[in-house]
């Protein structure tokens, strides 16, 4: 049976120190989608309320060490909307962010998720994703509510949001489930700097290492397990 879970955080900032502990100590697997151009820089988010948090960049000297033992997937190399990019600018931004990202963590790099708010893929993206580059799969950020596994690996919508209200029902109803099925959270660790953030977040990390039937994975390892044997 393949009942797996998957996790994944997104721009590679330095609240990301703090949620690697936390993965750890609940023994949980992630995927980590960094833009290589951006590394080191400086910054903030303000949201729709005019609370703000910071958007500072983890550096490309602590990258190996800060994620080892979880996998590091490309998010572009700047992270621009990719459905206003001409062809050769995705390209640029999806394998340069690959390659230099696989020169950091010493493995080749072959997932990514795309950057930017819905929409943020359209078929030239994804058919040049697919047909020029060495990358796998890709996720969107369009929340399936299910526990299907995708049908194509380059429009991988995940479940749900770390943070949607629905995220603990989620993980009840996934836990009765039979057969093959998969449960994929997302999100970015500055959103837990507000509010209650990461108190919600460890109270999932730990109902997700009390699911006894479960597997967790990383995106990659996913990806392998679904694919392995169909000539991907």
């Amino acid at each position: 049976m393949k009942k797996y879970f998957t996790l994944s955080f997104d721009d590679g900032v330095t609240q990301d120190r703090r949620l690697v502990q936390l993965l750890r100590k609940y023994g949980l697997k992630c995927t980590f989608n960094v833009n290589s151009g951006l590394l080191g820089k400086t910054g903030e988010i303000v949201f729709g309320d005019g609370k703000s948090v910071s958007h500072n960049k983890i550096t490309a000297e602590e990258l190996p060490a800060l994620y080892e033992g979880f996998e590091v997937a490309a998010h572009t190399r700047t992270h621009p909307m990719l459905t206003g990019c001409s062809v050769r600018r995705i390209l640029e931004e999806v394998i340069g962010d690959s390659v230099r990202l696989g020169e950091l963590t010493g493995y080749a790099v072959r997932g990514m998720a795309y950057p930017g708010g819905h929409p943020n893929y359209d078929r030239l993206v994804t058919e040049t994703v697919r047909e020029y580059t060495d990358i796998r799969y890709a996720r969107t950020i369009v929340s399936s509510y299910d526990f299907g596994f995708p049908e194509d690996f380059m429009v991988w919508n995940p479940t749900a949001h770390i943070l949607d209200e629905k995220t603990e029902a989620l993980i009840e109803r996934f836990a009765q489930e039979q057969g093959d099925c998969l449960l994929y959270l997302w999100g970015h660790s500055y959103e837990l700097d507000r509010e209650d953030g990461w108190t919600r977040v460890e109270k999932i990390f730990d109902s997700l290492a009390r699911l006894a039937d479960a597997q967790s994975m990383t995106n990659m390892q996913v990806y392998e397990s679904v694919c392995q044997g169909e000539g991907n």
